[in-house]
């Protein structure tokens, strides 16, 4: 009988099949990756990889999930030590650095995933549902601001939040798109700041 295969291992092999997926998916893109590719790029068995992900979409949603997830926990996390206008000032301050070599990342392979979508009924509902929990989560942190009197908001908190990731998503694009001087990703950034210092009227004291 096989020894009980605990959390902690499963959890393991569930990274080390993820992380082979981002390397998969940086060199072929959402559409045209495989489950064959994965397996062969994790050195796991096709059944070793099939036993935690029935397919590509599958990781590739795993891997979206944890990334807003951990995107929007360190912006909590950085909230707890300082305003929460300073912690929003950093994040796009590493937006910008982080975009210097967009292409070694999963941007492209998620504006490929969210162009698709809209012929797929299922996965805009999931894409849905990804949105209302940004717009959910970053509104609190506004809210935090205006319990600790840092902003007296001129627009409704779930209206800038979608502002605010349609900024971020503007910049990213950019970013893909043009050479650094035509991007503008840190001059955008700036002009983001700028937006929300406004419309929240930011106490920065």
């Amino acid at each position: 009988m096989s020894p009980k295969v605990t959390k902690e291992h499963k959890d393991k092999r569930q990274t080390k099949i993820l992380e082979a997926a981002k390397t998969v998916f940086k060199r072929k893109g959402f559409e045209l990756t495989t489950m064959k590719d994965v397996v062969e790029e994790s050195g796991f068995s096709r059944g070793g990889v099939y036993l935690y992900f029935s397919s590509t979409e599958e990781m590739f949603r795993r891997i979206i999930e944890t990334g807003l997830d951990e995107g929007l926990r360190k912006l909590d996390k950085s909230a707890e030590h300082q305003s929460v206008w300073s912690a929003i000032s950093i994040y796009l301050d590493e937006l910008t650095e982080g975009l210097r070599d967009v292409a070694d990342t999963l941007a492209p392979v998620q504006f490929e995933y969210l162009v698709t979508s809209w012929r797929n009924e299922e996965r805009r509902q999931y894409l849905e549902k990804r949105y209302d929990l940004f717009v959910e989560r970053f509104s609190k942190l506004l809210q935090k601001g205006i319990d600790q009197g840092e902003f007296q908001p001129l627009q409704p908190l779930a209206t800038i939040a979608k502002f605010f990731l349609n900024m971020n998503d503007g910049i990213i694009q950019n970013a893909l798109y043009f050479d650094e001087e035509k991007a503008d990703v840190s001059g955008l950034a700036e002009s983001a700041k700028l937006y929300l210092k406004t419309v929240l009227q930011a106490d920065e004291k």
